[in-house]
């Protein structure tokens, strides 16, 4: 019970830092992934069912605190969780060079949807060379979020208390 408390507290903390973060203006504009590594996160590291509970969470408060449309984070997110998923008894999941691999691919395709779904939309327009800029700039960033993320969930879980069947837990 204590996990799911801290998953729920952690994505909607996670969405007021990425909105509150600045943009990268060397990076087309691209922010920081936070999101995106949350969703990598629960799917490298719980069953599927706790995936899906992090992924619509993440995608409502994605979606709804983004400006624009909503259905960005809904076409991509579902997509990057279940393949991370499929694949997480295949991978070393807290290896760095593993979290630094897959917190650059999910920021580059959350990326990539978003600015199509964006072009597509008629909300901003599309330069090949700036769309570029901005999906290489987002897999850097994600190349550092993702491991951000894994270390702070994994050493508040291990602060939590191990006692089983006492009060609310």
């Amino acid at each position: 019970m204590m996990k799911q408390v801290l998953m729920f507290a952690g994505i909607a903390t996670g969405a007021l830092v990425q909105q509150f973060l600045p943009a990268w203006p060397m990076f087309g504009g691209a922010k920081s992934p936070v999101m995106v590594a949350f969703v990598v996160y629960y799917a490298l590291h719980r069953e599927e069912r706790a995936m899906w509970v992090a992924v619509v969470l993440a995608v409502l408060l994605q979606d709804g605190l983004d400006p624009g449309p909503f259905g960005p984070a809904l076409l991509a997110f579902p997509i990057l969780g279940k393949a991370a998923n499929r694949i997480r008894f295949e991978i070393f999941a807290d290896g760095m060079v593993t979290q630094v691999i897959f917190g650059a691919l999910a920021a580059m395709a959350a990326t990539l949807v978003a600015t199509l779904v964006y072009a597509l939309n008629g909300e901003r327009p599309f330069h090949f060379g700036y769309a570029l800029l901005r999906i290489i700039g987002s897999g850097l960033l994600g190349m550092a979020t993702l491991p951000l993320v894994s270390r702070a969930v994994n050493q508040l879980e291990a602060a939590l208390p191990k006692r089983k069947g006492y009060g609310w837990q």
